[in-house]
């Protein structure tokens, strides 16, 4: 007897013999092997949150290395943050005058810059800012499990994509920079990382989206709390040579794409080997309502620090000016208004950057790719097509369409304007039932790269990245990985 037709023979047997018994426990065993399939994926979830890096085998600890970026993300919950109250909150209404004193506020919320009326003293908002970002940091190279005097925490899943952290510092890959674009003797294109930071209070939001790591919800809109402040350390892996203002720069290590993977704007083939990264800038946002949401204001005030190594700070990380800051995208400044010489007024731009970029000589001594479009605020490696708080107005809950951080080629100027409103809480981008991220590029990505593990995990999708034909889950893998590509990644050309 061939061994087909006894195992046919047995299964028949076995089938035959207990039909009544399995057509009434077909269902009960389905049911369980369900339970304990997803019981399995939310452990498994629960491990991928706690991992600082590892993206399959793309992304590991380099020969001799025997310690990798560890992630934290024992976040609050609200609950657990000091709420402000009435009594830390500035007066509604126009921003104090310099003759109006304004309120003290809780030492809890340590936000000093909130004392500070951004447009008439910028200079002195971003100084208090990079203070508070710094404290305990700056000494430790941002490895935040080392301060002791503030809690500082990461975005959860930035890991899980090709593009997602390296393992020594867990920096993140972002748009690389073309030749010639930030010195007239950066004659390659040069890769940029960068890992973002959030306070206690801006924490809780992911404390709340991941009280269960297993099993996120994010099923609203969401609504960073007052005294939110995030901040990333951008990194570049251009030199001293080709672009001078990065002499002394601090460095920090790191294991980056290949050069021919970064030319392809994707770092999913890694370097074997870590080499030193140099300070270029940095970025904060920080919640700011004084403004309300509307044409004059978003909630957030966004900035932007430049590295100048003719400084003399004898800390090398305190080397850095102000490039400028941004509380609105000027939602009345369209291509025509600008064309014909207007200017942004949500914008503040420091006369000392648009000296340090003239003095580089590069692309971006060129007035219409300075900054960002329109001159308003955007940092030196962001890509000028776009501009800080447009970029980031369209970080949503969104598994149907494809988020575009820029407006399309062909965009007719009412179309092109959909990417320069001031959206608020309870405004997503795309409207209807997608959830708001509150301007939080971070917490989309993270989701974005957590649903496109689920739906590996779940077998929709093979390690080689081939969508099994469901049409539905086709569609929506499709949106996932448009929406987990690279921040900042699309051409400037």
């Amino acid at each position: 007897m061939s061994k087909f037709n006894f195992f046919s023979r047995v299964a028949s047997k076995r089938v035959l013999g207990g039909a009544a018994a399995g057509f009434v426990g077909a269902g009960t065993a389905a049911q369980q092997f369900s339970s304990q399939k997803q019981a399995r994926i939310q452990e498994d979830a629960n491990a991928e949150f706690n991992k600082g890096y590892g993206y399959y085998d793309v992304v590991k600890l380099p020969a001799g290395c025997t310690e990798g970026f560890q992630i934290k993300n024992n976040y609050p919950i609200p609950n657990q943050v000091p709420a402000a109250s009435a009594s830390r909150k500035l007066p509604p209404g126009p921003l104090p005058g310099p003759d109006l004193p304004v309120p003290s506020l809780d030492p809890l919320d340590e936000a000093r810059w909130l004392e500070v009326d951004f447009r008439t003293d910028p200079e002195q908002y971003c100084k208090l800012i990079k203070e508070y970002c710094w404290a305990g940091n700056s000494n430790n190279d941002f490895n935040i499990h080392k301060n002791k005097f503030r809690d500082w925490y990461h975005a959860p899943w930035m890991h899980w994509n090709p593009n997602g952290r390296e393992p020594i510092n867990g920096l993140t890959f972002e748009r690389p920079t073309p030749a010639l674009e930030l010195s007239k003797d950066q004659h390659v294109l040069r890769q940029a990382w960068a890992i973002g930071f959030y306070n206690a209070i801006g924490a809780s939001v992911f404390g709340q989206i991941w009280k269960d790591p297993g099993n996120p919800k994010w099923d609203s809109h969401v609504k960073f709390p007052l005294g939110t402040c995030v901040f990333k350390v951008l990194m570049t892996e251009a030199t001293e040579q080709e672009v001078p203002c990065l002499k002394g720069a601090p460095t920090l290590q790191a294991v980056i794409a290949t050069p021919e993977s970064a030319a392809m704007k994707t770092a999913s083939k890694r370097k074997d080997h870590a080499e030193p990264l140099r300070l270029l800038q940095v970025d904060f946002a920080v919640r700011d309502d004084r403004i309300p949401v509307g044409p004059d204001g978003n909630g957030w005030v966004f900035g932007t620090f430049m590295y100048n190594g003719d400084l003399t700070d004898q800390d090398p990380w305190d080397r850095i000016i102000p490039v400028g800051l941004q509380w609105g995208s000027d939602p009345q400044l369209t291509p025509t208004a600008a064309a014909a010489g207007e200017k942004p007024k949500q914008s503040w731009i420091n006369p000392d950057a648009d000296a340090l970029l003239t003095k580089l000589g590069g692309q971006r001594a060129d007035l219409t790719k300075r900054w960002g479009v329109g001159g308003r605020l955007n940092g030196p490696v962001d890509n000028f097509k776009s501009a800080c708080a447009s970029c980031h107005s369209v970080a949503e809950n969104n598994s149907k369409n494809a988020v575009e951080l820029l407006p399309p080629k062909d965009a007719d100027e009412s179309t092109f304007m959909r990417w320069y409103r001031n959206l608020g809480p309870g405004q997503s981008f795309s409207g209807g039932d997608n959830w708001s991220a509150d301007h939080s590029l971070q917490l989309m990505t993270g989701y974005t790269n957590y649903c496109l593990w689920k739906n590996s995990a779940n077998g929709l999708i093979h390690k080689a990245k081939v969508i099994i034909p469901f049409s539905t889950a086709g569609r929506e893998q499709k949106v996932l990985e448009a929406n987990s590509r690279p921040l900042r990644s699309e051409d400037v050309d």
